[in-house]
């Protein structure tokens, strides 16, 4: 047994990483753009999905299934099987998709709008290849609680993607090479991140002394069941985002036309999503704080503890994840100048921010129904999720470009939430709750949202450069937050509790306290 305090100290470094990773992954976009230009954010966007989705089951859902797997064998050789057998089962699924992608990739292009993508999207399949090494090396040490050299090899290997990524961009600008080339440059980093992983994590692996041992017929089939099953039923279900983005990779371009003018906007779409991307990264991982209190109470039964543990869920991710998704609205005119360097598509990212809420309430309630042992569940609310959104977006986005796809993505948010939180009622009702708070929620962010709007129409033209945007931008966030802060406060909306829970929460509730007294 590994000491408490130990696995502890992991479980922050695990969390610290993953806002890191997610800070990294955000901001090379800014530069990518500013670099490459919004054609070539499109050229490097489209074909992102195909690659974060393998890259977060290696970093993500695929380690925690196969700890799993480690911690139920007994004794070391057992364990020393298990982990060779899941190694072996991912490298064959990782050879079929690596197969499948290379030759079907100028029919995927195609299917994309643009068949310069197909060179692109193979050199992202050969990143499926580490995806194996990286979850069963990272698997083996989260199986004995050791946390750390996940966390740390994440950060290492986004690091040096991103390094190298960035500079590849600008020698390849100065060498006057295309998007679709700087494009297959910068997904060729990946390897390089991957690799650089896969060598810090086998050097730290020489304790645990994983030495090839033979594998048994009926433990390859033990652990294919579960990795198709629970890995793949989790990982499915947890990259909202990427699959949004998948349907709009092969959407939009194809329903506004297919020419040049078509292309450059979708890139400027893609500014979006990872501004949405990160805002809910910040609102759930608030929320998530109950999770793992709800999962022992409602294993040992105590249903009562588990509504509580919900209802604290529900009240800190929405609170917070309503300010988000308004203030984003409010400041996306001088967010949009400062980073991208023009307002273009400004009206479809303040669209696309409203997701921000409604992804909020999918990830909570899908977090939600797998701490209650729902993971199929949650997978089927994120299949209601991308059919919405196919269904939207070939309804609206024909008229109404880039605006009626951001709508999609929220409508299919909502739509999830909606199907997620019925499927949970019947285990734990809690409507009314919700509703209620939706009501008092609307009361407090209102007057934020007022005085936003009113910023925006007094910096329209006074916004010329983007230091401008930068001053307003601040001025905005701070008085923003400050008047929401102020508003949830007199509101009770959250008990004192729960505002621990959220950064300077404490701080905060002294200070008021003071004031009232």
């Amino acid at each position: 047994m590994r000491p408490s305090s130990k696995f502890a100290t992991g479980v922050v470094l695990f969390a610290l990483a993953g806002y890191i990773t997610k800070v990294i992954s955000f901001a090379y976009r800014v530069p990518y753009q500013n670099i490459a230009g919004d054609f070539g954010l499109y050229a490097y966007q489209t074909v992102y999905p195909f690659a974060a989705i393998v890259a977060s089951l290696g970093m993500y859902a695929m380690p925690v299934v196969i700890a799993k797997i480690g911690v139920g064998a007994n004794g070391p050789k057992r364990k020393l099987e298990v982990l060779w057998g899941s190694f072996y089962i991912l490298l064959g699924l990782a050879f079929v998709l690596v197969m499948g992608m290379w030759s079907l990739a100028p029919l995927l292009a195609g299917w994309l709008g643009d068949p310069n993508l197909s060179s692109t999207l193979r050199v992202i399949s050969l990143s499926y290849l580490l995806m194996p090494a990286l979850a069963v090396l990272r698997g083996s040490f989260q199986s004995i609680d050791d946390l750390k050299p996940s966390a740390l090899s994440q950060v290492l290997e986004n690091l040096v993607r991103v390094t190298v990524l960035l500079a590849v961009l600008v020698i390849g600008v100065h060498l006057g090479l295309d998007a679709y080339a700087l494009s297959r440059y910068a997904y060729a980093a990946t390897l390089v991140g991957g690799i650089v992983a896969i060598v810090v994590l086998s050097v730290w692996a020489k304790g645990l002394r994983l030495r090839l041992v033979p594998v048994q017929k009926v433990t390859l089939q033990a652990a294919f069941r579960v990795i198709v099953t629970t890995g793949f039923a989790v990982g499915f279900a947890s990259l909202g985002i990427l699959w949004m983005q998948l349907v709009d990779s092969f959407t939009i371009v194809n329903l506004m036309g297919g020419d040049f003018e078509a292309k450059v906007s979708k890139g400027v779409f893609d500014r979006g999503y990872p501004l949405v991307q990160f805002a809910i990264l910040f609102t759930t991982a608030l929320g998530m704080a109950n999770v793992p209190s709800l999962v022992r109470h409602y294993r040992a039964r105590q249903i009562e503890a588990t509504a509580s543990g919900l209802r604290s869920m529900i009240r800190v991710t929405t609170a917070v994840a309503a300010a988000a998704t308004i203030g984003l609205m409010g400041v996306m005119l001088p967010l949009n100048v400062a980073l991208f360097e023009n307002a273009d598509g400004t009206f479809a990212l303040v669209l696309l921010s409203t997701s921000t809420f409604a992804a909020s309430l999918a990830v909570a309630s899908m977090t939600c129904l797998q701490a209650i042992d729902r993971e199929r569940t949650a997978a089927f609310g994120m299949l209601v999720a991308i059919g919405m959104k196919l269904v939207v977006n070939l309804m609206l986005v024909p008229n109404y470009g880039i605006e009626g796809a951001a709508i999609g993505t929220s409508v299919a948010f909502l739509g999830m939430a909606a199907f997620n939180f019925n499927r949970l009622d019947r285990v734990i009702p809690l409507g009314m709750l919700r509703f209620k708070h939706y009501g008092l929620l609307v009361k407090t962010v209102t007057p934020m949202g007022l005085v936003l709007f009113g910023l925006n129409v007094l910096a329209l033209d006074r916004m010329t450069h983007r230091l401008d945007a930068f001053v307003w931008l601040g001025g905005m966030v701070l008085i923003g937050a400050g008047l929401y802060a102020w508003r949830l406060w007199r509101e009770r909306v959250l008990l004192i509790g729960e505002w621990e829970m959220i950064p300077l929460g404490n701080r905060f509730v002294n200070l008021m306290d003071k004031k009232e007294n």
